[in-house]
Parts: C-alpha cells; structure tokens; sequence
C-alpha cells in the first residue's frame, strides 16, 4: 500500500488532500479566534466561508482532477493569498507599515521583557492562509505522470 506513495500523481493527491484537511483545522481555529467579533464584522467572516468552500468543493475536485479539477483548484488555492492580504490589511486596522514595524520592535526585544499588548488582533496570522494558498498553487501546477519512467540503455551501460 505504501509504495502507490511513491508515484508522483498519488503523492500529488495526497498532499493536496493534507493540505485541504489543513482548511478545517482553520476554521476551528479561525472560528475560535474571531469569536468576539463574529456578531459585529462581516470581515470576520471571510476566512471561514472560504475554508468551509475549499472543505467542500477541494475533495470534489481532486475527484474530478484529469477533467476540470486541477484547473478549478487552482484558481480556488490562488484566492487564498488575496484573502491572507486583506486579512492582514484589516488585522492591521488600515496601517500595515505600522503593524510590521509593531512586530520587528518586538522580535528586537529581550526575552521577558515584552509588553504584554493585546490591543488588537495578531497582524501575520491571515498570511498562515495565504501560505496554504501558495502551497496549493505549487502543487497544482506540478505536472506529476502515473506511467513509470522510461529506462535509458545507454546510460545503465558503463564506459569503456
């Protein structure tokens, strides 16, 4: 059983279907995280309807991957990083240069002795969803075979 790992497109499929299973540990963790603000912003709510979706339609195109799959999970995984941007946008309350500087100040400083500052939500956490995204892209975009490589006589023969 594990060695149909070692064939591309299944090793393919594989880690796309980890990767979409990721999705849900995120709305759990998302829904957790916005609980404060569901009732007041619809922003709020972005990360988790797009979550549920990939949740949803993500098996179904891996299912449907040699038709129209590949092509509809890539675009599906290339809203992720727009999404991780704008989350980062409204995490940042408008003032992204601030924010990044806020979290370099903070790296700079000795251990122990950081303020302990909870005026606002966590400025990189959206980019965990862009990253998802991004890593979606990649895989969709790899050209993975299910017929094995074709052996070449001349280089298993050794000169001389």
């Amino acid at each position: 059983m594990w060695r149909n790992f070692r064939e591309p497109a299944i090793a393919q499929k594989v880690a796309l279907a980890l990767l979409l299973a990721g999705f849900g540990l995120l709305i759990v963790e998302v829904c957790f995280e916005h609980q404060a603000v569901l009732g007041k912003k619809w922003q709020a709510w972005m990360p988790i309807i797009y979550s549920a979706s990939m949740l949803i339609s993500g098996p179904i195109a891996l299912f449907l991957w040699s038709r129209c799959g590949r092509i509809f999970l890539s675009v599906a995984f290339a809203l992720a990083p727009i999404l991780g941007l704008l989350g980062f946008l409204f995490h940042s309350k408008g003032d992204p240069w601030l924010a990044l500087c806020k979290v370099f100040t903070v790296i700079c400083m000795m251990p122990g002795k950081i303020p302990m500052d909870t005026g606002g939500p966590p400025v990189l956490a959206p980019l965990a969803l862009a990253g998802l995204g991004m890593l979606g892209v990649v895989l969709c975009s790899a050209v993975c075979s299910t017929k094995p490589p074709e052996k070449n006589e001349h280089a298993a023969q050794s000169p001389g």
